[in-house]
């Protein structure tokens, strides 16, 4: 269990930067951690966002909204792999206060999982213009990034998807150590 006030100390943790394209808002373009999403992978940017959304040309307002949408299942989707699906999660304890008062632990799986769904957004998009990716080229390279490249069961490129399973099971090992089990049986 966390409260909405955790939820919202996550969501606006890391920002998008700032676009010559759209205005963007302080609150989606800077966070509060002062990271950005560029920084877990380049492909997340204002530009490649903007011009694969639905929506050819949205207009400033709703594309914030939907940054902030995005930011906020993220948020969700990051509480529920890290806390909720973990074996030693405890549904009637309050986790609110070690979320606030270690955010950063959920940084990495949030920046990730936004890069995970910035490229998944690019290889689906329904937008054909100039400016996004030629889709039938970019396709297989797109894929590599997200879910990486193994040859004959031989790791050739780690994908974006590792990256953010690694976040998560990072974050899992502080919140949940291990517990030592002392069986004391006799060793003679």
């Amino acid at each position: 269990m966390y409260s909405d006030e955790a939820i919202a100390s996550l969501i606006d943790r890391i920002g998008f930067g700032s676009s010559h394209e759209v205005s963007i808002d302080t609150s989606n373009a800077v966070g509060t951690s002062k990271r950005l999403f560029s920084s877990f992978h380049s492909l997340v940017s204002i530009h490649n966002l903007y011009e694969t959304t639905e929506i050819v040309d949205m207009e400033s307002v709703p594309f914030n909204e939907y940054l902030k949408q995005l930011k906020t299942d993220t948020v969700y989707f990051v509480l529920g792999r890290i806390l909720d699906t973990h074996e030693d999660y405890q549904y009637e304890k309050d986790y609110s206060k070690l979320i606030i008062e270690r955010p950063q632990i959920f940084d990495d799986a949030i920046g990730y999982r936004v890069a995970c769904k910035s490229i998944e957004q690019m290889i689906s998009t329904n937008r054909r213009n100039a400016t996004v990716r030629q889709a039938e080229g970019a396709y297989q390279a797109l894929k590599i990034e997200l879910e990486g490249l193994k040859v004959d069961g031989d790791v050739r490129s780690v994908g974006i998807k590792s990256d953010l399973r690694n976040a998560i099971r990072k974050a899992q090992k502080v919140i949940f150590p291990k517990r030592i089990i002392i069986d004391n049986a006799k060793i003679w």
